[in-house]
């Protein structure tokens, strides 16, 4: 299933738990079929927080681009020392799988982001929640501020509320700011 991505939605620093958790073995979670009626390219819960998208969703994929496209306005956030909490999502291989994880970050540079895994990986045990991860710009799929009840960017998130369990997509939802 070469065009499914795992995608978690929400890293534990910001709140409601909809992000990825760790697989029991070394081996990648199975990306189940299709649930019976639903398009083989309809996003699929893996288990308990975590949900695959197809690599051509075309709702994830414009919310990449946005955070892209949005990713000068992050770095003046961060250069600007305004408070909160700063996350950048990036694509992270191992067992030749690619799942899609946050980092909270620690510092930055013209290049890129460090910082701190802030989800255990479904795909396997090389890396775990907390692990020290560099990120080049290029990398970044999505970036998110929270200061207290309020969260900039999350553009991947936002997608992502309508396969959340509905009271933690509005909560969620009433603390997205553009």
């Amino acid at each position: 299933m070469r065009n499914i991505i795992i995608v978690g939605a929400v890293l534990v620093a910001v709140g409601g738990q909809f992000g990825l958790f760790g697989s029991a073995d070394d081996k990648p979670l199975p990306i189940p079929d299709a649930a019976p009626g639903k398009s083989a390219t309809a996003p699929r819960p893996i288990k308990e927080n975590v949900v695959a998208y197809h690599t051509g969703d075309g709702s994830m994929n414009a919310a990449r681009k946005t955070a892209r496209a949005t990713l000068p306005r992050f770095v003046e956030l961060i250069d600007a020392n305004a408070p909160g909490t700063y996350t950048v999502k990036f694509p992270l291989t191992q067992n030749g799988e690619t799942e899609h994880i946050w980092m909270q970050l620690t510092g930055h540079d013209k290049d890129g982001f460090s910082g701190l895994l802030a989800n255990d990986p479904v795909n396997g045990k090389k890396f775990k929640m907390g692990d020290r991860v560099e990120v080049a710009k290029a990398d970044v799929e999505d970036w998110m501020v929270r200061t207290g009840e309020v969260m900039y960017g999350g553009y991947t998130v936002r997608v992502m509320l309508k396969d959340m369990p509905k009271e933690q997509a509005d909560k969620l939802k009433a603390m997205f700011r553009d």
